[in-house]
Order: C-alpha cells, then structure tokens, then sequence
C-alpha cells in the first residue's frame, strides 16, 4: 500500500513537472504589418525558449503558439475564440494592427473568454482607456509618446512644426492629440498638416505639400515603410528639415527602406530601452539569448527586445501564479502581485492601471540603423 501511494505521488509529481503552459500570438504574418510581428515573435520566443531549456517555470514549459489573423479584424476574433477553445492557453500576447485592436475591444473578447491578453502595440489613446479587465498593456502608449516628442522639441527650441499622417480615425485621434501637446506653454505652432489617405499609395501629393511647408520640423504619423520613402524624397530634393516619429519606426526597418543617407538622424521615441546598449540586465540577457535561441544573423531591434520583455513579464507573473496554473490565476497575479523585476526595469499594474512599464526616451537614428539614446 505504501508503496503504491508513493508510485502515485511520484506520477503526480512528474506530471505536473512536465505540464505544457500555451500561449498564442494572433497577428498577420503577410503585409506591411508582418515585420512586426515577426520581430515581436523572436524576441518572444528567444526568451522562452531559454526558460525552457533551463527548467521551465516550477518545471512547467511554455508554448507559443502563432496564428495568422491576415490584418482582417473578423478572423482575428475567430481565431482567438477558437484558440481559447481548443488550445486552453493562459494569455494571448500582442495583437497587431489598430483596426484589429479596436474590433477586440467593442467584442470583449478577451472578457469573454476569460483569457488575459499581455502586450499591445503603443495604439491610439482611444484604445486605451478605459482599463479593461483583461488587457495589459507593458509599454506607454502613443499618446505618452507625443507628449514626449512635444517636451522634445520645446527643449530644443523648435516651435514650428508640420504634421505628415495618415487619415483614419485612430491617427487623427493621435494628430488631435499632439496639437493639444503642442498648445502647451511654451507652445508649438503647427503650420500645417498633409494627409495620407490609408493604403492608397498615393504619396506624393501629401509630400509635395510638406515640403513646401515653412516647418522648422516635421512630424510622422506613417506607417515605417511610408516614413521611409517621405525621408529618401525629402533628402533627394536637398531638404533636410528634422523628421521624428514614434516608436512604430523601428529603425531597423528605416535603415532598410530609406538606407543610410536618408535614415540617420531621424528621432524616433522609445518605450523600451536601447536595445544596442548593455547597462540594464534586462537587454543584457535580451542579447545573450537572441544569439543563442534566435535564427543566425537575426538583428536586434526595439521591437523584438519588447518582445522578450512581455515574455519576460508572462514568466515572471506565472512563477508567482499559484498552482494549477490557469488563465485567470494568472490575470490575478498580474493585477495584484507586482512590481516585476524584468532585469533594472520593473512593471506594475493595478486595477486601475494596466499599463506596465514607464519607461519613455528619444533615439536618434545612427549608423546602420541602430540607435543613441
């Protein structure tokens, strides 16, 4: 009799040290958004596949799993209604696309399912608030980011500004923002704006117009790769008035579409740290281990260093979720059991604030694409 309580223990044990913990990523893996997601998805994936080889969590794995939404909002939300049903995971991690963000928020989806959602790109500010209940957000949003860029040019003393964006609802809402940012003492004029109708291609009317504005800068509220062909026509026609932009110009990418010329310079905010740098732990460990778990030769970049800080987050909030691990075990362990240390940056979230990091800089565009800040 002992000994089969022991042989039952011990299964009992081998089996919860052998669980499988799933995650899925929902995001297009084709079009002009597919970079982001592939550069998230590495960062992701070198992280738990380190924790995995090292022991796992409490001896627990972690998958991730990847669909593909196709940029379309109504796929996505069947996807994630299918993956909750069919693959039981405990988070999704980082959507892709504001359309696609904006139709799971009206649908609750992530409410509905019970499932936390962990990662979001720095979308509208409309997209943000209120908090909802199971979405959490690690970086600032774009809104954080525009009142960055505004400090940004007072204390340089630029006051004249021209606005480039594209015309959709949450890029207005970004552009009405901005200008209210702007009007702040000391305030900045913004001379004049020149509107890019979405996926139309039809770019150089709206860059002939911004040229021939009299703006000590110009601010970008384009997709990268749009962002990219703005600067290479501007730099060509011999204009060399300062471009920024937020985040999403991942400058990786601007290297790439815009080449060296055209890119360096650029100023670009920032929601995670430099990931070309090595005095935080945290990008320490994030090079370490995209060199040994990354493909060969995969570059670093802002975005697949957010990547590997929501996994890192996703592990640090699991260690601490109380056993059986589940879906909603872990949105309680989020709320309620931080800070988490992610290595010289610690994320927080509340019941009010599901905003994780604060953390906010300027980068300027180097050689090679990389980046000072």
């Amino acid at each position: 009799m002992l000994t089969l309580c022991l042989l039952a223990g011990a299964l009992m044990t081998r089996g919860a040290i052998s669980a499988e913990l799933v995650v899925v990523q929902v995001a297009p893996q084709k079009g002009e958004l597919a970079h982001y997601t592939s550069e998230l998805r590495a960062g992701m994936q070198a992280h738990l596949e380190h924790v995995n080889a090292t022991g796992g969590i409490r001896g627990d794995t972690v998958r991730l799993v990847s669909l593909d939404d196709a940029a379309d909002p109504a796929h996505a939300l069947k996807q994630i209604e299918q993956a909750a049903a069919t693959l039981n995971p405990v988070a999704f991690l980082y959507l892709i696309g504001p359309e696609t963000f904006a139709a799971t928020l009206d649908a609750n989806i992530f409410g509905r399912v019970g499932v936390p959602l962990l990662g979001t790109s720095p979308a509208a500010v409309q997209l943000r608030s209120p908090t909802r209940s199971h979405v959490f957000h690690l970086t600032q949003g774009e809104n954080s980011e525009y009142e960055k860029l505004a400090q940004q040019l007072r204390t340089i003393g630029l006051r004249k500004v021209a606005l480039i964006h594209r015309d959709d609802p949450a890029t207005m809402g970004e552009v009405k923002y901005f200008e209210q940012s702007a009007a702040r003492a000391p305030s900045i004029e913004v001379v004049g704006r020149a509107a890019v109708a979405g996926n139309s291609g039809q770019l150089d009317k709206p860059f002939e117009q911004i040229a021939q504005m009299r703006a000590e800068a110009i601010v970008t509220m384009l997709p990268v790769e749009e962002t990219a062909k703005l600067l290479k026509t501007l730099r060509a026609k011999g204009l060399f008035t300062p471009l920024y932009g937020a985040s999403y110009n991942e400058s990786g990418r601007l290297f790439d579409h815009a080449g060296e010329a055209a890119s360096r310079g650029m100023t670009v905010t920032q929601v995670v740290p430099n990931p070309f740098g090595g005095s935080l732990p945290a990008v320490r460990d994030y090079q370490t281990q995209m060199k040994q778990y990354a493909p060969k030769d995969t570059r670093l970049s802002t975005l697949s260093l957010e990547g590997f800080l929501a996994a890192r987050l996703l592990v640090e909030a699991l260690r601490q979720t109380p056993r059986p691990v589940t879906a909603a075990g872990l949105r309680n362990t989020l709320e309620q059991r931080g800070p988490f240390d992610l290595g010289g940056l610690k994320a927080t979230f509340s019941s009010t604030d599901h905003v994780g990091l604060d953390f906010l800089d300027i980068g300027i565009v180097t050689f090679g694409g990389r980046l000072r800040y």
